[in-house]
């Protein structure tokens, strides 16, 4: 596999333009954990990975923190060797990222939300944007899969 651990890019919000989506408690916490993931990629001396269990351990009900949070490293795994763009987003410590996110996160949130809602059509929509148009296959599955744990989506279906 090509080495791409730097194909994410922390955003400056003095150039970008921010494409807002109302978000859910579980979306933004999703994000949040999520972000974490994508910092690992651009400064893993850091290492942001413990602090996306941390926090999924702080936003989600005990005992499934930890859960959670592999299942959503897997999603930014499978998304990421899906991509062949840079993937851009906001740190989590930048005051702006509360309140605003980058068209790679709206698209990415919308997958979710689209999985959590049954609308796979809309879902799978979104994961082709995502992916620039690539096989999302993979990436669709860990998404679906981080809804089966947090039961949104029934494993029968």
């Amino acid at each position: 596999m090509p080495n791409n651990e730097h194909r994410f890019l922390v955003v400056d919000p003095a150039v970008i333009e921010h494409a807002n989506l109302q978000m859910t408690a579980y979306e933004a916490a999703f994000l949040g954990v999520a972000r974490h993931f994508f910092e690992t990629f651009t400064a893993p001396d850091r290492q942001c990975w413990m602090d996306a269990f941390l926090e999924a351990e702080r936003a989600f009900p005990p005992p499934f923190g930890a859960t959670i949070a592999h299942a959503i490293c897997l999603v930014v795994e499978e998304m990421r060797r899906a991509r062949k763009t840079v993937f851009s987003f906001f740190r989590n410590d930048d005051p702006i990222a509360c309140t605003a996110m980058t068209r790679e996160e709206r698209y990415l949130v919308q997958v979710l939300r689209g999985i959590r809602e049954g609308r796979r059509s809309f879902a799978h929509t979104q994961a082709m944007m995502l992916c620039d148009g690539r096989a999302s296959d993979r990436f669709l599955a860990a998404v679906e899969r981080l809804c089966v744990i947090t039961g949104d989506v029934d494993p029968e279906r």
